[in-house]
Formats: C-alpha cells, structure tokens, sequence
C-alpha cells in the first residue's frame, strides 16, 4: 500500500482548518421579548458566556401602537473574548415612536456599535440611523437627545472582553 500523497495531507489539513473556523463563534442564543409603548422606560437584559460573564442590557421608551415582538441575540467567540449583541424586529421597521433607547454591554469595552431605523425583511435592507442621531461609548450605545427621530428597528453591538486588573 502505497503512503497518503502531498495532495491527501493537504485536503485533509484544509479540512481541519474549516472545521477550526466553524467552531470559533459559539451559536448565538436568541430570546424573543416584547417591546411595550405607553411612554415608561422598560429594560431587557440577557447574559451570555461562561457563567453569565457578559450581560446585553436594552432599555427603551415608546409611545404609539401595540406591543411588538423584538429579538435579542447573543453570541461570544471560542476564546470567549468577544460578544455580538444584536436587538431587532424581525418583521423589519418598527411602528413605534422610540422617545429613547440605549444598549449597554457589561463585562466589555465596545468594538462596534450601529443602530438602524429598518431591519432588513425579505428584499429590504437594513437603513443606518444618521450618526448624528445616536452615540457610542466604550459600553453602550444610545440615541443622542435631540437628533435622534425616534425610528428604531434594529441594535447590533461587536465588544472585546474588558481587562481585569491584576
């Protein structure tokens, strides 16, 4: 029997590499709420990583309509060194008048953050607020008092791990 060919280790070492990549974001957990108008503050949080080390905190206020059903999806990397945050409504754009939003990470320093006032649905694409119209610091993201036009469909959030002193 003849040793594996140079082109067999090759294959066989491309394959281990794509299974690597495949496995460094864990599957993301997403977890349906309602956001409610009538003009009070309400917050939604969710943890995510080993033993809850990140928290994704959406908090908002909204006038107009009926309840909608939102989303919140939260993934961390292999290493567990980044998180996504992503808060949306699936159906696209929202019908509500957002008076204020802002979401927040705990445990990581924002890499990325941008807010739209539509999220994609079937053909549509996803509409970027104007950035005059929201603000980021190193662990949220939220609407800048003002500029902001209350239309708010969609959140996402990419954050690196926070350093811990020693």
């Amino acid at each position: 029997m003849a040793a594996p060919s140079g082109a067999f280790w090759a294959v066989l070492l491309l394959a281990a590499a794509a299974l690597t990549l495949a496995a460094a974001v864990s599957e993301p957990t997403t977890v349906p709420f309602d956001v409610r108008p009538g003009g009070v503050v309400h917050s939604f949080s969710q943890d995510v990583g080993p033993g809850g080390k990140f928290t994704c905190t959406f908090t908002y206020a909204s006038q107009g309509g009926t309840n909608e059903q939102w989303q919140m999806s939260l993934g961390t990397s292999e290493d567990s060194q980044h998180i996504t945050c992503t808060i949306w409504r699936p159906q696209g754009k929202s019908y509500l008048y957002f008076t204020q939003f802002k979401a927040e990470v705990r445990g990581a320093e924002i890499e990325y953050a941008m807010a739209y006032s539509k999220a994609a649905f079937e053909r549509e694409s996803d509409v970027p607020l104007k950035s005059e119209e929201f603000e980021v610091t190193k662990t949220a993201v939220s609407h800048r008092p003002g500029a902001f036009k209350s239309e708010l469909s969609k959140l996402v959030i990419v954050a690196k791990a926070a350093r811990s002193e020693l």
